[in-house]
């Protein structure tokens, strides 16, 4: 196995993040013991999902089934420094380089078979897997870790927009939510799918759905939701009160614990702690001069790289995606019917982050959180995220939003030149204080 060396030749280390939140910390706590709990579970005969966020996991809180998240772990194995090992074990056993790495590190995992040395123990075998049919090559992935675990494998399928809406920026989440019940066809469809989840997971687990029980949650995720929304409405203030690395830890409650009982308490926490920091005048940084914005999925494997250039410039990254736009594509008001509303939440999942909703979506948050410049990581693995790199890019700047583009993996530490990222970053936010100061 190849190890990532740093420019005096030693292994790379990836910096850990600065958090300025307590709720902070109860995140990444839990997260750790909610994996120990699957653990417990599991060792109980308990059957376990593996699934993703693509996924109307509602339903799997509403049946209170133990679940693993495919990216959620990803991101552990490479904060833990162990990406680099498994995508090896892939390419050694002759899957290509470029094979999206975010989705396939658990298939190196799975094929390399010995949690000993995994994370946290590693994760239990799951009974089922559950994949959300969003990019072409993850299908693959899906198929094989099912063929090599020897268990069953359900597709979540949904529907490709069929006519655009003449505006696409949303101000609000009640504009947002009306857009999403426009075609009937695709929430009727988005309801047979989930009726067929519904069954493929009572067959696999011997648990049953209640309605009841499901209205429940999608409450609960409204509220979560809600919570959020509130949130990053205050995190938008001058200075910011939220740090990057608050941003990446408490993204795990709308992308793996949506209307989970953790989801909606840990929402509440950080909007109480917030609101606390913007009531007392505390900022994230003291000194911010310079306000940054992130889009796509972080560097999982270095997060404290976006709290390097605080000290020399003062340049704070007030925003990023999970957080701000999540949320806002996810809640429905009208919860009459639990499954069309859980069809509606879903039929759009991915199309946020295409164009043409993303490029205009990014200038509206940027103007809204008085950014100075973005950050855009291009993925080369990850034709999904990076599809709408060059639109969002010539939309910020025509609205005078500079961009820095990153070529690098969220995930693949093998071609981190840490030096040369700081160093591009450091001209980067040299040029915008130039601008700021004309």
């Amino acid at each position: 196995m190849s190890e990532q060396t740093d420019r005096e030749g030693g292994v790379f280390k990836g910096e850990r993040s600065i958090k300025a939140l307590k709720c902070s910390k109860i995140a990444t706590d839990f997260q750790k013991n909610y994996y120990k709990e699957i653990w417990e579970r599991a060792s109980q005969g308990e059957p376990v999902i593996w699934t993703e966020v693509g996924v109307p996991q509602e339903i799997m809180h509403a049946m209170d089934i133990p679940t693993f998240f495919n990216p959620n772990w990803s991101a552990i194995i490479a904060a833990k420094q162990m990406a680099e090992y498994y995508l090896n074990v892939l390419n050694e056993q002759g899957y290509f380089r470029d094979l999206c790495r975010y989705c396939s590190i658990p298939l190196g995992y799975f094929l390399h078979d010995n949690p000993d040395i995994a994370p946290w123990g590693g994760v239990p075998k799951p009974a089922a897997f559950v994949m959300w049919g969003g990019d072409d090559p993850v299908f693959k992935i899906w198929e094989l870790m099912a063929k090599k675990l020897n268990v069953p494998l359900y597709t979540y399928d949904d529907t490709m927009i069929a006519t655009l809406p003449k505006n696409n920026v949303w101000e609000t989440v009640d504009q947002l939510d009306a857009y999403n019940w426009v075609e009937d066809w695709r929430i009727d469809y988005g309801v047979k799918q989930i009726e067929g989840l519904i069954r493929f997971l009572e067959s696999v687990t011997g648990k049953t759905l209640s309605m009841r029980r499901l209205k429940e949650v999608m409450e609960k995720s409204d509220e979560q939701f809600d919570l959020i929304g509130k949130t990053m409405d205050l995190a938008a203030r001058v200075p910011t009160p939220m740090r990057m690395g608050d941003h990446m830890a408490n993204l795990i409650s709308t992308q793996f614990f949506r209307g989970h009982d953790f989801g909606l308490a840990q929402a509440q926490r950080l909007y109480d702690e917030v609101k606390e920091r913007v009531d007392k005048g505390i900022a994230a940084y003291d000194n911010e001069k310079v306000r940054l914005m992130f889009t796509g999925v972080p560097n999982w494997f270095t997060p404290g790289f976006y709290d390097s250039f605080e000290e020399e410039y003062g340049a704070v990254f007030a925003w990023m995606g999970y957080l701000t736009l999540v949320p806002k594509w996810l809640i429905r008001r009208d919860l009459s019917d639990p499954m069309r509303a859980l069809s509606s939440r879903y039929m759009n999942y991915g199309a946020g982050l295409l164009p043409p909703f993303f490029p205009r979506s990014l200038v509206y948050e940027a103007k809204k959180f008085k950014v100075d410049g973005a950050v855009y990581e291009k993925v080369e693995s990850c034709r999904f995220l990076s599809g709408a790199l060059q639109l969002s890019v010539l939309d910020l700047e025509r609205n005078g939003i500079p961009v820095c583009v990153h070529e690098a993996d969220m995930v693949d530490v093998r071609d981190w030149d840490d030096a040369k990222h700081k160093a591009k970053m450091k001209t980067f936010i040299e040029t915008v204080i130039e601008r700021k100061t004309r």
